[in-house]
């Protein structure tokens, strides 16, 4: 039987153009100029996140993943949904600049990681003992989705019949927000979805609930590090948001610890075959 290549290869690639974007963005004094200040100000704080926390963290991922650790691998698609996200915000919202090209190239290459990944990596069947720690988990992922897709809602309701821009989108210059798009057609339902199938002990829902703890984890401590920058260069900032990030920001480490430590046991026990 042909042995199938290890689909994580994909992920370097991802990592060195985030790279080169991030240095080239940096090393530019001017490059958000087009801009509005609160665009610019969050496009270069994301820059330093994707450089000295995302990158670091893709790198150790990649290297267990490789080995053959299943929980790396889930890992790692997380972290393609949220820097596929990041380039996708970037490709759509920011002015046309010379890193498009880049920003698309890594947007496709995460979406295909993605497909290609998930196909490989998900496991069928029930899960024998669902411990407390799946309950809690599913159970915060279900309740961040929610809310979130409920604020999102509320905000465009309102907007919608008063006829205004949502304050969101105003707030940083843009016409429309692709944010809303990711969140509210991909990223939250899956999120749902996924917390759902955990909560009924599905083994889908183990795999698709690890992938979404981490690509939270990542989203949350982004929003926490950008907003708290607006804050402090006296900037419009969202509260909100800035609120409750730190309170869920060091809450989304418990889904981490918690499911894909199962999913080590789990494997180990030959129950998760990576």
């Amino acid at each position: 039987m042909e042995r199938k290549k290890n689909w994580v290869l994909i992920f370097p690639p991802i990592l060195i153009l985030t790279i080169f974007s991030s240095l080239v963005s940096l090393l530019k004094v001017d490059f958000y100029s087009r801009d509005s200040a609160i665009m610019a100000m969050k496009s270069h704080y994301l820059d330093l996140i994707l450089l000295c926390i995302v990158v670091p963290i893709g790198i150790l991922m990649f290297i267990f993943a490789y080995k053959k650790s299943y929980w790396a691998k889930l890992f790692i698609i997380g972290m393609m949904g949220y820097i596929g996200f990041m380039a996708g915000f970037n490709a759509f919202s920011l002015f046309f600049n010379e890193l498009f090209i880049v920003y698309t190239a890594v947007f496709s290459l995460c979406v295909f990681g993605m497909l290609i990944g998930y196909k490989r990596e998900c496991r069928s069947g029930n899960i024998s003992n669902s411990p407390l720690s799946y309950k809690i988990s599913g159970g915060f992922l279900l309740l961040f989705a929610v809310t979130a897709y409920v604020a999102w809602l509320m905000e465009i309701i309102s907007s919608t019949i008063n006829n205004l821009i949502p304050e969101s989108i105003s707030g940083m210059g843009l016409p429309s927000s692709v944010v809303h798009v990711f969140d509210m057609g991909f990223a939250l339902p899956i999120i749902i979805f996924g917390a759902i199938l955990l909560l009924k002990g599905k083994k889908s829902g183990l795999i698709i609930s690890s992938i979404a703890a981490s690509f939270i984890f990542f989203t949350c401590t982004s929003i926490l590090i950008m907003e708290s920058a607006l804050k402090y260069f006296e900037m419009p900032f969202d509260e909100g948001k800035l609120y409750s990030m730190y309170v869920l920001a060091p809450l989304s480490i418990f889904p981490i610890i918690a499911l894909f430590s199962s999913v080590s046991k789990l494997t180990k026990k030959g129950l998760l075959e990576s």
